[in-house]
């Protein structure tokens, strides 16, 4: 069976299962919870340390852009309160060319910068940090920090 065919049928027994319209729709909106859950398990997996709406909001405005050119976003990170400071802007600004502002006695950068998966999974495997989370920014510069760490609200989204 082609893999097309496969995604097209996806949870077409759940569907025949019902009869009538309201047992259906129900059914499709059970199957679409579903698929969010599993979702939110593999953004997890993958990216343990980023807030799994950054990634959900990531990757529907992907599509939007050419390759090579990422959407910007304003971008926060969260480390350990042992990190280099100094060490940590530098790193920033070598990777994107941009200068972080610090705050939180050096344990929250933010940083306007274009955005891509590959770079998320390379700040979430630093071993300093702990969190990252971060906004949408279009070609608006950015309006500095607006998360704290551990923002539940933001943290459900998709």
């Amino acid at each position: 069976m082609s893999q097309i065919s496969a995604l097209s049928s996806f949870g077409k027994e759940i569907f025949d299962l019902t009869d009538y319209a309201s047992g259906r729709e129900a059914a499709e909106l059970y199957a679409l919870r579903i698929q969010r859950q599993k979702l939110q398990v593999i953004y997890t997996q993958v990216l343990p340390k980023v807030v799994p709406g950054l990634i959900g909001d990531l990757l529907s405005r992907e599509t939007e852009y050419e390759p090579g050119n990422a959407p910007m976003y304003t971008l926060e990170v969260f480390t350990r309160k042992r990190t280099d400071s100094k060490k940590a802007i530098a790193y920033v600004f070598q990777k994107t060319g941009m200068i972080p502002a610090v705050y939180d006695k050096g344990t929250h950068y933010v940083t306007n910068q274009k955005l891509t998966l590959q770079i998320l999974k390379e700040i979430s495997d630093s071993d300093e940090v702990l969190e990252i989370t971060g906004e949408y920014s279009g070609s608006c510069g950015s309006i500095g920090p607006t998360h704290e760490r551990g923002d539940q609200a933001y943290e459900s989204m998709l």
